[in-house]
């Protein structure tokens, strides 16, 4: 019994330093780094959307959707149109030493227009 109470304890401890460290990271990001704007736009919509960037330069990047809606996921595409990686998020910190596109898709919970916005802001240490 002893044996099992140290595994599930320990097992408790790694789950609280992993969210611990994941806190940590996005606390250093957005406090360590200046966020310059690189695309930021806001339009009315109707039915679901997604949004292409431009090819962005290698970098560390903090990419920002929000919606009336629902934001699906964020894609992140090399330049041969290959998935890197997805997220289910609306904000993702991303880096990369490659060039790479970024897609948003956006579903509409109603039928009339509603709003979406994104933010790509390429990171700089401070």
């Amino acid at each position: 019994m002893g044996l099992l109470k140290k595994l599930i304890t320990g097992f408790i401890f790694l789950i609280v330093i992993g969210i611990v460290g994941v806190f940590g990271a996005q606390y250093y990001y957005t406090h360590a780094y200046e966020q310059v704007p690189v695309e930021v736009k806001t339009e009315s919509v109707t039915g679901d959307v997604f949004y292409l960037s431009n090819v962005l330069e290698p970098g560390k990047y903090l990419i920002k959707a929000d919606s009336e809606g629902i934001v699906e996921k964020i894609t992140i595409f090399d330049e041969n149109g290959n998935v890197l990686t997805e997220s289910e998020t609306d904000n993702l910190i991303y880096g990369s030493s490659q060039r790479f596109q970024v897609r948003i898709d956006y579903k509409a919970t109603t039928n009339g227009p509603y709003k979406v916005s994104v933010g790509i802001y390429k990171l700089v240490k401070k």
